[in-house]
C-alpha cells in the first residue's frame, strides 16, 4: 500500500464498514475517527464530476510542480471567477500543453499557478490548484472567490486595448505597450466549443453543491471591483459565459 499516494482518487463509490461485538453487562469503547472535510470535500468534487461523465485529472495526474514553501490556505469560497489564458493561447494545441504553458508563466510571477482549475478546449477538466489554496487570479481580491481558466483565447481583435488602455495617460499606454500591441495586430480568436463550454457548466454546479456559492463574474468585473482597473479576461466570448451560467443558474455578479 505504501504506493498510493493521497492525491490519487477512486472513480468510483467507497465502502466502508464496521463490526461492534458486545457481551451482555460489558461496555462497548467506541472510537472517534477524525474526517479530514477539506481534503475530502476536493475529492468528492473530483469524483462527481467523473460519475457525470468528465474526464478530470488531477495535479498528480498531469503531474503538476510543486510550489516552493507553505501555500497560503482559503476555504470559505462564496464566488468563482471565469478567466481565459490570453491571446498567446489556443484551442488548437493540446490542452495538456496549454497548461503546462500557463504553469510555467504563473511560476514566474506568484510561485503557483493562480488558478484552482483549467478546462480545455477538448473538454477536459484539470486541477490546477488545490482548492484548499487561495489563488492568485485577481489582483487584490482572490479570498473566497474559486478561479476557473478556460485553456484558450475568448477575446476578440483590440479588445485588451480598449478595456485595459484607452483611458490611461500616453504614458500608462507607452508602459502597457508590449501587451496591447500584440492584441492590436492578433485577428485570430477562440469560439469555446460546446464539450469546453458543457464542462464549465458541470464544474461550476459541482462547485455550487460544496460551497455557498452566491456570486459569479468575469476576471474583469472582479477587478474592476477591486481596484477599478480594466481588464480584457475573460474576453467577449467568455463574458458571454459568464452570463449564461448567472442567467441559468441564478447567480449574482461580484459585489
Amino acid at each position: 500500500m505504501s504506493d498510493i499516494r493521497n492525491e490519487d482518487l477512486k472513480t468510483g463509490t467507497f465502502d466502508t464498514w464496521a463490526v461492534i461485538k458486545a457481551k451482555r453487562a460489558v461496555a462497548v469503547n467506541t472510537v472517534q475517527v477524525k474526517v479530514n472535510h477539506k481534503a475530502a470535500t476536493r475529492q468528492a468534487i473530483i469524483v462527481s464530476l467523473r460519475r457525470e461523465g468528465y474526464t478530470v485529472e488531477t495535479r498528480a495526474q498531469w503531474k503538476a510542480k510543486e510550489p516552493p514553501g507553505s501555500p497560503k490556505r482559503d476555504w470559505d469560497y462564496h464566488g468563482i471567477a471565469i478567466h481565459h489564458a490570453g491571446n498567446s493561447f489556443s484551442c488548437e494545441a493540446d490542452s495538456a500543453e496549454q497548461l503546462r504553458k500557463a504553469e510555467r508563466i504563473d511560476f514566474e510571477k506568484f510561485g503557483h499557478l493562480s488558478y484552482h482549475y483549467a478546462i480545455g478546449c477538448d473538454g477536459l477538466i484539470y486541477e490546477a490548484l488545490d482548492i484548499r489554496n487561495k489563488g492568485a487570479h485577481i489582483a487584490v481580491g482572490n479570498t473566497g472567490v474559486i478561479g476557473i481558466v478556460m485553456l484558450a483565447d475568448l477575446s476578440v481583435h483590440g479588445e485588451a486595448y480598449k478595456e485595459e488602455y484607452h483611458e490611461k495617460s500616453l504614458l500608462g499606454k507607452m508602459r502597457g505597450i508590449f501587451d496591447w500591441v500584440p492584441d492590436k495586430v492578433d485577428v485570430v480568436t477562440d469560439e469555446p466549443p460546446e464539450v469546453q463550454i458543457k464542462a464549465l457548466f458541470a464544474l461550476v454546479k459541482a462547485l455550487r453543491t460544496y460551497f455557498p456559492i452566491t456570486s459569479l463574474g468575469g476576471h474583469r468585473e472582479y477587478q474592476r471591483l477591486a481596484t477599478h482597473e480594466g481588464r480584457a479576461c475573460p474576453g467577449a466570448y467568455g463574458m458571454i459565459l459568464v452570463n449564461m451560467l448567472r442567467n441559468d443558474l441564478k447567480l449574482g455578479g461580484p459585489k
